[in-house]
This record gives C-alpha cells, sequence and structure tokens, in this order.
C-alpha cells in the first residue's frame, strides 16, 4: 500500500493531468504525467471494464500499485502520476508489470539521474 501523501485522490487533479499532462505508452499501461508544485510525487491507478472484470481490475491495480512502491525512493518529487492499466496487464506476472513501469518511468524522464524536458510522445 503506498502511503497516504503518495496518493492522487482528488478528481480536479486527475483531471488536471489527464488535460495539460504528457503521456507514455506500454502494451502492459499508459502513463500520464504533470507537474505538481509538491515536495512529493503522488500516484493514481486507473482500470477500466475494458481491463476485465472487478477481480482482473483489482490485480491490476495492485501490481500496478505495488511496483511503483518499489521504484518510489527513485522516484523525483514534484510530479503527479496516472498509471492507466491496459487489457493485457491482469494476466502479466509481476516481473512485467515492474519492469513495464520502470520503462514508462524512465521514458517520462521522472528516475532520479535522468533530465525532464517535458516533451512526451
Amino acid at each position: 500500500m503506498l502511503p497516504k501523501r503518495y496518493r492522487l485522490r482528488r478528481s480536479a487533479d486527475l483531471e488536471k493531468v489527464r488535460q495539460s499532462g504528457c503521456s507514455w505508452r506500454h502494451p502492459l499501461a499508459i502513463l500520464a504525467v504533470g507537474e505538481n508544485g509538491l515536495d512529493v510525487s503522488r500516484f493514481a491507478f486507473i482500470a477500466s471494464r475494458r481491463v476485465g472484470n472487478a477481480v482482473q481490475r483489482n490485480r491490476a491495480k495492485r501490481l500496478l500499485r505495488e511496483a511503483v512502491h518499489q521504484h518510489l525512493p527513485e522516484i523525483k518529487p514534484g510530479w503527479d502520476c496516472i498509471f492507466i492499466a491496459r487489457a493485457p496487464l491482469p494476466q502479466a506476472t509481476f516481473a512485467e508489470v515492474d519492469t513495464a513501469v520502470h520503462q514508462l518511468l524512465r521514458r517520462a524522464k521522472l528516475l532520479k539521474g535522468t533530465e525532464r524536458t517535458g516533451e512526451g510522445n
């Protein structure tokens, strides 16, 4: 479980990231990122019905949440991040999800030691 200070909860914050942020895609997940001006980065996890039934959606969010939790010390502060699960994610192993999260964070330049330019694709 992510500590409360790392959770992105308000729908207005989610909408702001979706509207004005950048996004990166991976076959297992999508990462949308926007600046928050705080001393921590906050995270939200979304799985639509397209991912599967409630059990599969919850599994997808749990896998993403745990992968982000593993990388918390490496993530730069000051960003709001939304991870959106894609359909194949519930069938993936934790190692595959962890690799996907790491790749998305690296491509977004949110890991310490990488330079953030603000461009996304």
